[in-house]
């Protein structure tokens, strides 16, 4: 029996079939994960939203607000703005999706505002932080609450007083600039909305 010979012709081929198999099944993992993906990622920002502000009847999206909100956010990636409804479909409050930079990448959160620009709340979506180290704010008791009561209308001052986590400054400081630019997005594009202003 004879062997094959290895020729340039016959490695570029195998190279070649190698990477087509890799790639439809790529293809196809994605296309079956695709919808399933989604709608954890919906789940999770609902979650997020519902964290920060428990009373609202559903969430809506701004989408006519979020140019304007991007350019106040300045350097933060400022993702959705939304609408909290109340009963009567009234904007009870705001969520203001943003993705400030931490130490392994962006920081997906959400920030509660009320109709005033006061933090309700903030909420982590997701984030690819240091096990054990950065992701302690996400697990260390209360430690987002200390950003409840932060007023938009003057969030640099309120950015002033601030706990970093031990071990986690970089990853602190993001959710604090995230904190920062959600009051931007409210100074700027949020708090002279009639819908704000109604009761």
């Amino acid at each position: 029996m004879r062997r094959a010979q290895s020729t340039p012709f016959n490695m570029v081929g195998a190279v070649l079939l190698t990477c087509v198999v890799a790639a439809t099944s790529l293809a196809l993992t994605y296309e079956v994960t695709r919808d399933r993906i989604a709608a954890q990622e919906r789940a999770a920002e609902e979650r997020a939203l519902r964290a920060v502000v428990p009373d609202a009847e559903g969430f809506e999206v701004a989408d006519d607000v979020l140019e304007q909100s991007v350019d106040a956010a300045q350097e933060i990636a400022v993702t959705a703005v939304y609408r909290a409804l109340g009963p009567e479909g009234n904007v009870v409050a705001w969520g203001v999706r943003v993705a400030p930079r931490g130490y392994a990448g962006p920081i997906q959160l959400v920030v509660g505002l009320d109709r005033d620009g006061e933090v309700l709340g903030v909420s982590i979506i997701s984030m690819t932080e240091t096990p054990g180290l950065g992701t302690k704010i996400a697990t260390v008791d209360g430690w987002l609450d200390q950003f409840i009561g932060w007023s938009g209308a003057d969030i640099n001052a309120s950015a002033r007083e601030f706990d970093a986590i031990a071990g986690a400054t970089k990853s602190s400081v993001a959710v604090r600039e995230g904190v920062v630019a959600a009051g931007r997005v409210w100074s700027a594009a949020l708090s002279g909305r009639e819908e704000v202003d109604a009761p």
